[in-house]
């Protein structure tokens, strides 16, 4: 499937948009101290990736989520740098 070059700002759109909800959910369990999916921590991570790429300012709920990664990764010494590997350089 290709994305058209004129449906790009939409489409992103979009991924803020779900994104935001996504993100408010997963703040949400975590603050009624509930577990949280890894699939929805992962889907979280790749949107910031797209729309970082596309240099879209990330929604404030996923740059929340994004900064308590950063501080398990501060903890777990490059864990998450790791998993970012393949992700280098694209």
């Amino acid at each position: 499937m290709t994305v058209e070059a004129g449906n790009l700002p939409e489409r992103l759109s979009e991924v803020s948009r779900l994104s935001t909800l996504l993100a408010d959910q997963v703040l949400m369990a975590q603050a009624m101290d509930r577990s949280v999916p890894k699939g929805h921590i992962n889907a979280l991570v790749d949107a910031a990736i797209i729309l970082d790429k596309y240099e879209v300012d990330l929604p404030a709920p996923l740059g929340q989520i994004l900064d308590q990664i950063g501080n398990a990764e501060d903890e777990g010494a490059g864990r998450l740098a790791w998993l970012f590997r393949p992700f280098q350089g694209t």
